[in-house]
């Protein structure tokens, strides 16, 4: 596809120039594109050929999170769709998708590619750009982009991004839909992470490799790296729902006068109370070994469970030879060839998915046809004996487990209409199956305020602590007469945690105990440093936080996490007040108990205003082996956060753009220290006034965790002025 500079290019050439000269503009956050690309060409159809990405990712406040989920996105893609932009806060415009009757450029980038991803800030038929002069720096729907999207080649929109698709939100997001297959986004506040191997991105792709279609891909993603969360696909057509880019197989370009939406809960229980002032000590455990001899062993029971034909080799390949090609790096999954059962071989953590019958178009035109008619229908409690059944006949139900609740996906069709009430949407949705989910609970001794030692229930939260079983909500007449519920199958199964023993002190033989921190002090760094210090990120954008309760709890990171212990954390009960709309509502956020616990401090300090491409820059570190205190962010924040405080080793490596390989930096002058980065900025083809992103990944090396902490440099600008033809 040709490409080509445009008027509105130059226009942003000469804006950079302006600013040059008059040093007004404010300081603008962006992305270096590091393959030099012009201004994408429009197109006037779906062009075929290669499937194509496009990425923006804007949350102005968690850069780092963005900068993990646009990472996550594009390695799990690369080297199938071709990426033909990928921006990031102050070069992620509102106009890229803002229809171009007001204006915008929508034809020019989201209707140019097949996959538009967005990750930031977002509010109930909205999201926000951290750059407001591009136009406003909010998508509203539907005004912004009344029927806009899908004309071009655009089928998939998918955003990691708070309440887009909340009953609000939805049919002023189906309006915009102009020939687009898909809108695939959360009802509820979404959660970003710093890791991209946690990421909903990173698992969204991943399962499309795996031949999900897109439907499957996104809810499988939110069931592996969401906790609590409620996710939404917005579908033209049924059909739409089944479009999947692995099998080159997409629905038809239609407009008409419906949608159609299928709602996943991805649920899990928040932690049962703990008071957090009569806990001193909270327990260490660590994760027994887990050998490859062992995934396969699980592999191939797990195979004979669900009748699924297995092979004991690393997914390093495609199922398909070549469609789409090896994805770049193996996951340590184990997978069936044909998709539909996984083993982490780093965890046990396994899923089982009924590719045929779950999130796809067969299940919602059958649950579409049975909301009308006269069926045997499964009860709750049906569903919560064919699970218990078929959980403990096949030894599958995992040590810890307890019974939470059954909740339902459901399926649903309205008329286009933006103006649609919230209580409508409910009221159209059908039952599609059902989940019951099982918490992971922990009774441990624990040092209590008085100095006693007592038994302690916590409850074990995060991604990889969910076990849930799928069960359809009818079955044939005779098998519900009969009572006969165990000849009711599992759509699908989603378990097995890590399996656990006490981490003991080599000398004395007793358990290693973790000191809990002071609740008003975990809450003063949470108040001060938000993401920095949190197992979670929400993008909305917040203007104020108040933590209502405490509880205590332990975290379980998500399949295909590297993750040697358990993580003990306060539950902050959290109430929020949108800043654009200035709605309050609640929500969980997670801190570790201890700083050795905790994510490295990373922070670039005081970055320069401006830099010239061609013209040498030397960048400069916070001392992640300082205490907090003594890096100026408060007298009550005396430690260090790393797993061995003072005395850790901590690296430091920096990146242009994500946070890959090709990507690092190389320090020109490496006798300056390791905190220290000197480069040469270089000159980019990009149209959007060239800006540079730079990222400090800072490592702590000694935890048993992934344990990454991560800046970005929001305040540089490139500056660089275009020949002049005379």
């Amino acid at each position: 596809m040709q490409k080509f500079v445009t008027s509105s290019t130059l226009a942003r050439w000469l804006l950079a120039a302006c600013s040059v000269v008059l040093a007004l503009c404010s300081a603008q956050v962006a992305f270096a594109q590091q393959e030099p690309a012009a201004e994408p060409a429009a197109v006037t159809a779906d062009d075929g050929g290669s499937w194509e990405l496009g990425v923006h990712g804007s949350a102005g406040d968690l850069t780092a999170a963005t900068a993990a989920e646009r990472a996550g996105m594009w390695e799990k893609l690369n080297g199938w769709f071709v990426r033909r932009y990928s921006f990031a806060e102050s070069s992620a415009w509102e106009e890229d998708f803002k229809r171009s009757a007001l204006g915008g450029t929508e034809q020019n980038y989201i209707d140019t590619v097949d996959l538009q991803f967005y990750v930031g800030h977002g509010a109930p038929g909205r999201f926000t750009f951290a750059d407001t002069t591009h136009d406003d720096g909010t998508l509203q729907a539907p005004g912004d982009c009344n029927t806009a999207w899908g004309n071009d080649d655009n089928e998939w929109l998918a955003l990691t991004s708070c309440q887009v698709l909340a009953d609000a939100g939805i049919g002023p997001m189906a309006q915009c839909m102009n020939r687009q297959h898909l809108i695939l986004g959360f009802v509820t506040n979404a959660s970003a992470y710093f890791n991209k191997t946690d990421t909903q991105a990173y698992h969204f792709g991943r399962y499309l490799r795996n031949g999900y279609n897109m439907t499957q891909a996104w809810f499988a993603a939110c069931d592996v790296a969401q906790r609590n969360r409620t996710a939404r696909v917005i579908a033209e057509e049924t059909s739409c729902f089944n479009d999947n880019p692995y099998y080159s197989s997409v629905c038809a370009d239609t407009l008409d006068d419906d949608y159609f939406w299928q709602t996943h809960n991805c649920g899990t229980e928040s932690a049962s109370y703990v008071s957090v002032d009569a806990v001193q000590t909270m327990p260490v455990f660590q994760f027994a070994p887990y050998s490859l001899d062992e995934a396969n062993r699980d592999f191939q029971n797990l195979g004979a469970v669900f009748g699924v034909p297995v092979t004991t080799t690393l997914a390093a390949n495609s199922i398909l030879e070549d469609s789409p090609p090896p994805t770049p790096s193996a996951d340590g999954f184990l997978v069936s060839t044909d998709g539909t059962l996984e083993v982490d071989g780093n965890s046990g953590i396994f899923r089982y998915t009924n590719l045929e019958q779950m999130w796809s178009d067969q299940n919602a035109t059958q649950v579409l046809a049975v909301h009308s008619a006269a069926v045997t229908a499964l009860t709750v409690d049906d569903a919560r004996t064919v699970a218990d059944t078929f959980l403990n006949s096949n030894n599958l139900m995992a040590d810890g487990a307890v019974f939470y609740e059954v909740i339902t996906d459901t399926t649903g069709t309205l008329g286009r209409d933006n103006q649609v009430a919230a209580a409508a949407i409910s009221e159209a949705e059908t039952p599609s199956m059902y989940q019951v989910i099982y918490s992971r609970k922990l009774t441990a001794p624990s040092v209590m305020a008085s100095g006693v030692q007592e038994d302690v229930t916590y409850t074990v939260v995060g991604p990889g602590a969910k076990q849930k079983v799928y069960v359809p909500v009818t079955a044939p007449s005779g098998v519900v007469a009969s009572g006969a519920l165990n000849g009711v199958a599992p759509l699908g199964v989603q378990g097995g945690w890590r399996e656990l023993e006490p981490a003991i002190h080599a000398a004395s033989g007793e358990q290693l105990m973790t000191t809990v921190l002071d609740v008003a002090v975990a809450e003063d760094l949470y108040l001060a440093l938000d993401d920095k210090v949190t197992m979670n990120s929400i993008p909305i954008n917040i203007s104020s936080r108040e933590v209502l309760s405490a509880t205590l709890a332990y975290w379980e990171s998500s399949a295909g996490s590297a993750q040697g212990q358990l993580i003990p954390v306060f539950e902050f009960t959290v109430r929020f007040t949108e800043a654009s709309t200035g709605d309050i509502f609640q929500d969980f956020a997670y801190v570790p108990v201890n700083p050795m616990y905790m994510r490295p401090y990373a922070k670039i300090l005081n970055p320069p205003l401006y830099i010239i491409a061609g013209q040498q820059v030397t960048l400069a570190a916070a001392d992640a082996a300082q205490t907090l205190n003594n890096l100026g962010l408060g007298e009550q924040f005396d430690f260090v956060m790393g797993f061995n405080g003072a005395e850790g080793t901590y690296t430091y490596e920096w990146y242009l753009d994500t946070v890959a390989p090709e990507n690092k930096i190389v320090d020109e002058n490496p006798n300056d220290g390791l905190r220290q980065i000197t480069f040469t900025p270089p000159a980019s083809g990009d149209g959007r006034i060239e800006k540079l992103s730079v990222i400090l990944v800072v490592t702590d090396t000694d935890s048993p965790n992934t344990s990454v902490g991560m800046d970005v440099a929001t305040t540089l600008q490139q500056l660089f002025l275009p020949a002049v033809n005379r």
